[in-house]
């Protein structure tokens, strides 16, 4: 005979399993109420503002020599000696544009330095001073992060990284201030930057989790808690007659075949529910950035006439170092237009530096995982030149995939395995996800692309 107290343990346990597998449900879903209000869609306002993001300001006194300070560039991409050059360039030509607003998608510093952070405030500032409202989102790099280091010839040592409440007050005037509603579990905010236009400035980071000594964490992902928070706000924006924009630091899909196998933390978890929730509540724009690269991605939904694009912007420290500018007229036409650092005072040939950087950079770092395979030096030449081309081509958007995405010519037979285990890395970063990347025009009614 099966004991009561027995049964009680395995109930238990059943629960404990359910709790810990079991999705968020919406509202859309399961109210009547709610499925009555998707059925009505907004008018967008007229509107003009500009995407940056990923800036990595580096307040260079913290060191730009040295061994410790070399070694952390041969694992990076990033132009950070001209971090500060290269902002203050864009923040003259993003004020000559004259935008309504601007957006910030996180990575606002190189590692969380507090002296980097009050860096980058002075130039947000001068950006905010010409009369366009700023808002920002937290990167993973910008909170807790234990990797906020100074560079001292050859040794590393820690300086004042800031935590949640202190990023919240240094930015307090790019996006709190004026926020209409604010979600208790994380740094997320709603602001209404033009009338009838609703941001959703979402914090996606997970910089609660982060601990000293241990890397900060790439993946990003929403509470239960802050999920009900974001349907919350949709469903308000629906009663008030609102159109919505969405703006966060991670994907909220696929950005090329294999994303999410390979860089998974690149693309936020559950991507398939958040992506979905969005749409069905007439999100159309979200921007993103992360990944350092200029693209464009649609989703379309089974048995459901929704759909979602998500814009993510490339970093503006990393070539082509992009920013974004979107018209939204005619109450349903967003135009979509890439603009680039091309040369800044102490370098007029910044677009052939910055990708020559990367490029240079990425082979670094592909030698330093071969030899981790054990590929020998004499073949490591032959296939790495490739990996950057594709990534460099990523990077910038709208790529020509070549016929042959990976020459083997000379490739010993170790080299041939590795090349096959990496095979789809290097056909997705060939591969461009429809629509265009750089320059479109979208029609927020039905989802075709010009």
């Amino acid at each position: 005979m099966i004991k009561p107290g027995f049964l009680i343990v395995v109930g238990l346990i059943f629960l404990s399993l359910f709790s810990c597998t079991a999705k968020q449900s919406f509202q859309y879903q399961t109210s009547n109420e709610v499925k009555k209000l998707l059925k009505t869609n907004p008018v967008y306002p007229d509107a003009k503002f500009i995407v940056l993001s990923d800036l990595h300001f580096y307040d260079k006194r913290l060191g730009t020599t040295g061994k410790a300070f070399q070694e952390y560039l041969d694992d990076d991409r990033k132009l950070l000696v001209l971090s500060d050059e290269i902002i203050s360039t864009a923040v003259e030509k993003v004020i000559k544009e004259k935008p309504d607003f601007i957006l910030l998608s996180g990575d606002l510093t190189k590692d969380g330095e507090k002296t980097s952070h009050q860096g980058v405030i002075k130039a947000l500032k001068k950006l905010e001073s010409s009369g366009a409202n700023l808002y920002v989102v937290p990167g993973n790099h910008d909170i807790n992060n234990s990797e906020s280091l100074k560079y001292l010839g050859d040794i590393t040592a820690p300086v004042p990284t800031i935590n949640d409440k202190e990023f919240k007050s240094l930015y307090h005037e790019f996006g709190y201030k004026e926020a209409i509603n604010e979600d208790s579990q994380s740094l997320s905010y709603v602001i209404e930057p033009v009338k009838g236009l609703w941001v959703m400035a979402l914090d996606s980071c997970r910089w609660k989790e982060n601990k000293p000594g241990h890397p900060p964490i790439t993946d990003g992902a929403f509470s239960q808690k802050t999920q009900k928070w974001i349907e919350s706000q949709l469903i308000l924006a629906k009663k008030m007659k609102k159109a919505v924009i969405v703006l966060l630091r991670h994907g909220i899909m696929e950005h090329y075949p294999a994303n999410e196998k390979y860089y998974g933390g690149y693309v936020i978890d559950e991507s398939e529910s958040i992506s979905k929730l969005f749409a069905a509540y007439g999100v159309r724009l979200v921007f993103t950035g992360h990944f350092h690269a200029q693209d464009v991605t649609k989703k379309e939904f089974e048995n459901s006439d929704d759909f979602i694009f998500d814009i993510e912007t490339g970093s503006l420290v990393t070539a082509p170092c992009p920013y974004r500018i979107i018209q939204i007229s005619k109450g349903h036409q967003a135009t979509i237009k890439s603009k680039f650092i091309e040369s800044i005072p102490s370098r007029e040939d910044l677009s052939d530096y910055a990708y020559q950087y990367v490029f240079d950079g990425t082979i670094t770092m592909a030698n330093a995982k071969l030899d981790k395979f054990m590929v020998s030096k004499e073949q490591q030449p032959l296939i790495t030149s490739q990996i950057s081309k594709a990534y460099c081509a990523h990077l910038f958007g709208d790529e020509k995939k070549p016929e042959v995405t990976i020459n083997k010519e000379g490739f010993g037979k170790w080299l041939t395995f590795i090349a096959w285990m990496q095979k789809d890395l290097i056909n997705g970063w060939w591969t461009d996800l429809p629509p265009k990347d750089n320059n479109l025009t979208i029609n927020l009614n039905t989802g075709d692309v010009f």
